[in-house]
Order: C-alpha cells, then sequence, then structure tokens
C-alpha cells in the first residue's frame, strides 16, 4: 500500500510485439520490434548495443502468460499501471489493438491501464508528410505505399467522433482502467495536432455522461500553453529534454550519431516547469537509444545505469509529491527499439525494476505542496519568456508565409530568378521544418539546384535529400537560405564555418516584392 500523497507510477507501454498482416507487409513477413531490437549494431565504443532480454524472452503480447507475468513483475516492483499506446486512424482503422482487447478479455489479469492517443499519421521515412516513422531500417523489406502513407489519420467529424469513443467504452468501464474520482484518464500524445479537438473532447464528454460515467480525465502531452478542452498537461520525455539540450548544443557526436549525457537529460527533466496556470504532470525516463530503428541517423543517451535513473526518480516522485499530482509517467515499460525500457535485461537484470521500488519507498513526503510565492514568481517570468519568445517566433512566420501567398496568388513567386541574378547557382537550405519544406519542393518545382539541407534533426527526411547537421561540416555552395526563426545567431554561427553567401528567406521574399512593386 502506497503512502498517502505519493503518486501512481504509470510506465508507458508498447504493444508491438506480435505479428500481424500490416506489419508483415510493411516490414516483411514475422516483423515485430523484436527484429529492431535483434539487428541493431554498436556504433561507437560502449555503444550497448544489441539490447538482449533476460534469459532471452523475446516473448509474443498475443499470449496471455506473457501479460500475466507482466502484471505480476510491475505489481512487485512498484509500478502502479501501464499506459498503453492507443493506434486509431482515419474511418476508425486500429493497429497494434490486440494486446488491449485480449486484456479486455483475460479479467483474471490485475493489470491497471489507460490509453495514450498517439495519433499521428504511420509513414515511411521518406514521405513529405510529418508523422510517425516506425522502423527506418527495414523499409526496404515491406511493400511500396502510395505518398509513404502506411495509414492515414482524419479525424473526421460528429459521428466519427461517437464511433471511437464507442470503441473505448468498454475499456473506460473496466474495473482495471485507471480512473481519477471515477473518470477513466486519457492521454493525447499530440494534441496540438488534432484541429478538432474541442469539438472532439466536447462530445466524448457528453457520451461518456450519457454512458453513466461521471466525465473524463483528459491530459495532453507536447504542450506549452493550457488548453481549455484537457484538464490536465504531461511533459513528455526524453523528447522535451532532448530538444532542449539539442537547442543548446549540448550534443556529444561518437562516430557521427548525436549523444545526449543521462545526467543532463535528467537534470533538464527535474528542472522542467509546469504549463503555467494548469495541472501538469511529470516524466522520467529509464533511457533511449533508437539506433535499433533509426541507424546512424538516431540518438543515443550515454553514461546511463540503474543508480543515476534512482536517484533522480527519486527527485522527481518528491517533485510530484510537491505540485500534488497523481500520476507519475515513466517512459517506457517496453520500448526495446529505442532503448526505453523497465522490464529485466542480460546486462543489468531487474535492477531499473529495483531502482523504481527504492526510488518509491525512499521518497520524501515531508515537501508536500511546499511551492512558495517566490518560487511561482520566478515559474511565471520563465513562462511569459518563452511565451514572448514563441509569440515572435509565430508572428514571424505568419508574415512570411502570408508574403509568399500574396507573391503566389499574382504570381509574382520566382527564388531561381532572384538566385540568378545575385549570381548564385547552388544553395543548401537551413532549417528543414515547414518552411524549408516548402522552399525545396519550390525550388525542385522551378528547377533549381539545391544541395542539401542542415538542420537539428535528421530522421525523417528520408535517403533522396541529404541532410547535414548544423555540427556538421558539410560542403560549400554558392549560398545558404536560412528558414529557422533565429536568423541572426544562425548567421554568426555559419559566418565562423562557410565562405559563400547567406540569405534569410524573408529577405528574399521582401526582394520579389519590392521588385514586383517597381515592375508594376
Amino acid at each position: 500500500m502506497k503512502k498517502e500523497g505519493m503518486p501512481k507510477i504509470l510506465a508507458v507501454y508498447l504493444p508491438q510485439f506480435y505479428e500481424n498482416e500490416d506489419n508483415n507487409r510493411w516490414w516483411g513477413k514475422g516483423f515485430t520490434d523484436w527484429e529492431s531490437v535483434k539487428s541493431a549494431e554498436p556504433y561507437f565504443p560502449q555503444h550497448d548495443e544489441p539490447k538482449v532480454p533476460l534469459n532471452n524472452d523475446y516473448y509474443d503480447l498475443s499470449q496471455k502468460e506473457t501479460m500475466a507475468s507482466q502484471a505480476e513483475l510491475a505489481k512487485k516492483y512498484g509500478v502502479d499501471g501501464f499506459c498503453f499506446y492507443h493506434y486509431y486512424f482515419k474511418n476508425g482503422k486500429k493497429e497494434l489493438e490486440l494486446p488491449a482487447e485480449n486484456l479486455l478479455k483475460w479479467k483474471d489479469i490485475n493489470m491497471p491501464f489507460c490509453f495514450n492517443w498517439a495519433s499521428e499519421s504511420w509513414i515511411r521515412s521518406w514521405s513529405r508528410l510529418s508523422g510517425n516513422v516506425w522502423a527506418e531500417r527495414y523499409e526496404s523489406a515491406g511493400e511500396n505505399v502510395q505518398n509513404g502513407i502506411l495509414v492515414e489519420q482524419d479525424y473526421g467529424t460528429y459521428n466519427d467522433w461517437v464511433r471511437h469513443f464507442e470503441y473505448l467504452l468498454p475499456f473506460f468501464q473496466d474495473k482495471r482502467y485507471i480512473k481519477l474520482d471515477g473518470k477513466p484518464v486519457f492521454v493525447f500524445y499530440s494534441p496540438n495536432d488534432i484541429q478538432p479537438l474541442k469539438e472532439m473532447t466536447a462530445c466524448w464528454r457528453k457520451q461518456a455522461v450519457l454512458s453513466g460515467l461521471p466525465g473524463l480525465h483528459l491530459i495532453g502531452a507536447h504542450m506549452d500553453t493550457p488548453n481549455e478542452c484537457l484538464d490536465a498537461a504531461m511533459i513528455y520525455e526524453p523528447r522535451n529534454s532532448i530538444n532542449i539540450l539539442n537547442n543548446k548544443g549540448e550534443i556529444v557526436l561518437r562516430n557521427g550519431v548525436r549523444c545526449f549525457d543521462y545526467q543532463k537529460i535528467w537534470t533538464t527533466i527535474l528542472e522542467s516547469e509546469p504549463v503555467f496556470g494548469y495541472k501538469t504532470y511529470f516524466c522520467g525516463v529509464s533511457g533511449y537509444d533508437d539506433t535499433p530503428r533509426r541507424g546512424r541517423s538516431g540518438e543515443v543517451m550515454i553514461h546511463n545505469s540503474p543508480e543515476t535513473f534512482q536517484m533522480n526518480l527519486k527527485k522527481l516522485v518528491e517533485k510530484s509529491i510537491r505540485y500534488g499530482n497523481e500520476y507519475l509517467f515513466i517512459n517506457a515499460w517496453n520500448e526495446w527499439g529505442e532503448g526505453m525500457y523497465l522490464e529485466p535485461d542480460k546486462q543489468e537484470g531487474y535492477r531499473y525494476l529495483e531502482a523504481v521500488k527504492n526510488a518509491v519507498n525512499n521518497a520524501s513526503m515531508t515537501s508536500r505542496m511546499c511551492n512558495t510565492a517566490a518560487d511561482y514568481s520566478e515559474t511565471v517570468k520563465k513562462e511569459i519568456s518563452q511565451l514572448s519568445y514563441n509569440a515572435k517566433k509565430f508572428k514571424c512566420l505568419f508574415e512570411i508565409i502570408d508574403k509568399w501567398l500574396f507573391l503566389e496568388q499574382d504570381g509574382y513567386i520566382d527564388f531561381s530568378g532572384f538566385l540568378n541574378s545575385e549570381g548564385v547557382n547552388r544553395v543548401a537550405i537551413y532549417g528543414m521544418a515547414s518552411l524549408g519544406r516548402h522552399l525545396l519542393l519550390q525550388l525542385q518545382k522551378e528547377k533549381f539546384a539545391v544541395a542539401f539541407g542542415i538542420d537539428r534533426y535528421v530522421g525523417q527526411h528520408g535517403d533522396d535529400f541529404m541532410i547535414y547537421r548544423p555540427e556538421d561540416k558539410f560542403p560549400q555552395t554558392d549560398a545558404i537560405i536560412i528558414t529557422s526563426y533565429d536568423t541572426v545567431a544562425i548567421t554568426e554561427a555559419l559566418r565562423g564555418k562557410y565562405d559563400g553567401k547567406i540569405y534569410t528567406l524573408e529577405e528574399m521574399i521582401d526582394s520579389m516584392i519590392k521588385r514586383n512593386i517597381q515592375n508594376e
């Protein structure tokens, strides 16, 4: 029995480990994420790959004894429940649903659970759409798919939302489903991507009450600001902390693989502030290494240890107590393909599970809700600073898009003409997010030579277009076009290693506007 006020430990749960028809078609016969794990290779000294489950237990999640064993193991080591990834797509298409559906039938397995809706489309790495790239290293083994889309997401309208809720309802009504004050807990992995989120959640809340539930407890991950249609936020790790360290340049390259120090990740987690004015749950991480799925373009945490995990998890438990949080998430129970797991392995045995149990048992209860006015004031200052930065960034983005559309609708868009007039024949694009991708497509349409891109994230751009990281040594071109927001800082950094011309996307568009006004 846990002490009163102690948060429940919920481990993120990946239902990938069983053979199914879609996996066979897309990645090759018999594929599960175990194939990624088994075929992993070390890329630098002390790179601990491949990971091997204890006793070579490459289990099958379609088997009852597997899930029963997991439930017993979690209970023994203080993991209070699992947060299952939930994959539900356009027209009610479901993926990896069998473990949860089996659990619903297997009432004798005492496995508390809730859902985390990862709603992104599933894509090939070379797709021009954003989405979840499952197994980049295995794409050649499966069938080709149009536009690189494996499963498309479309959130539909009211009737689609009702149908989705009706699928979820038997789970919500199960006595093992995790609830807060009787309200089923449900996580939206990417709430900002769901355009009809307000209408959808209103529909679901109405359906919940009509079904006899007191309501829903809806949590949004990856949120910077409060969302009126959700009840709480979750700071999803390790992506949040990786992004922060990435932006600080605190990266170690080992044989070309991007590495992050494990303690620095945890320090960033512990320093993270709640979403201002909003209930915010925290998330710890056991480790991270997605090279089994991504190969050399993956990312790795280094200097991991059960001792470091236990020390920092204890602090995160105490932080959760201070904020009065009912739950603390750990990523993950079994995401072996990304090196995030608590399950026992050949190298560490049960030590990460023991670390969870010890961290919870040793956490101090004395600091509950001790957030002082000074702490609160400092939090407000940080939030205001971040919100101000984001506001300026998105205002700039909007203005660039507005100008671009103005030129487009009047038939004046001519990036190649601008560049030719400057004596530029070959360029690179710095920043391959939305503006960078659109610029690449436009220049390709204009038959202008784009040599490569420069971006901190290279994993989802595919092999047909070379992406260098900012810290890499990249070839010289006639010019680099910056599409990212921090143009001054980026220009200064480039001047130390690049001799060619540097343009910002905005100044190119402004120049085209001026030229066309003069020609009228």
